[in-house]
């Protein structure tokens, strides 16, 4: 009697596979909903950090507006240094924290694409490249994890807000690794350069995007507090500048 060979049927291919197949062949080309996400978040970005930047010198414009202009370029870039110095060391730390987290949040999350789009498309950049443990590959958003936890840790077990300002920075770039893999997290698969890997940029994008906006309502929402450093800061400086129009009250400038 013939032996009748039983053929094993291929296992039908899930939705999932079949978009990333789908996708592989119809290449990387940005969504409408990535390119308008990214555009949000790129335009309240620059609305914030040029309103942010008028603040500042601003601020450190208020004891320098009667004395005498530096003259050549090296006088004047000094002059520029020491008005944003002087300006973000009285201004408000909460701002400050939120600018500084943005600011952060947004740089580490460009850098990180473009260090992992050049270990994928030429290996590594220099002596940086994929951190394998035994043969697991250790992602990104591991560090970032633990980044982010330190930083917010030492921010609440701190005493008064003088350091937030400055763990903003640390913790912004942890969110940043943690959020640039959310996709592999949701998927618990790594769809890092998939179709499915665009809902990390959309997700980031809208983060920043978002915190634009909180940075935005609480400069409107700033002068429910009261009096603090920078109010005080402007009222002193004004009230000096005022005196130094007083005949015979000395030679212009401030000496705060």
């Amino acid at each position: 009697m013939a032996q009748t060979q039983t053929k094993t049927k291929p296992k039908p291919k899930s939705k999932k596979d079949k978009r990333l197949k789908a996708a592989s062949e119809a290449g990387r080309a940005p969504s409408g909903r990535t390119r308008v996400l990214g555009v949000l978040a790129g335009g309240a970005v620059l609305a914030v950090f040029g309103a942010e930047l008028t603040r500042i010198w601003r601020l450190g414009m208020l004891p320098q507006s009667r004395q005498e202009r530096p003259e050549g370029r090296k006088g004047r870039i000094l002059q520029a240094g020491q008005v944003l110095r002087e300006g973000y060391a009285v201004s408000r730390t909460r701002e400050n924290a939120l600018f500084n987290m943005l600011a952060s949040f947004t740089v580490a999350f460009g850098i990180t694409r473009a260090i992992t789009w050049t270990i994928r498309e030429h290996g590594g950049l220099g002596p940086i490249k994929n951190v394998v443990v035994g043969k697991r590959h250790i992602h990104h958003f591991l560090p970032g994890g633990v980044i982010s936890l330190a930083a917010g840790g030492v921010a609440i077990g701190s005493k008064g807000h003088d350091l937030d300002r400055y763990l903003a920075f640390p913790f912004g770039v942890g969110v940043a690794l943690v959020l640039d893999e959310s996709a592999l997290l949701l998927e618990l698969e790594d769809v890092y350069w998939t179709e499915e890997g665009v809902l990390s940029v959309q997700i980031a994008f809208a983060a920043i995007a978002m915190l634009s906006a909180l940075a935005y309502m609480i400069r409107m929402l700033r002068h429910s507090e009261g009096q603090d450093s920078e109010t005080d800061w402007e009222t002193a400086a004004k009230a000096w500048d005022d005196l130094q129009m007083i005949p015979g009250s000395g030679p212009p400038g401030i000496g705060l």
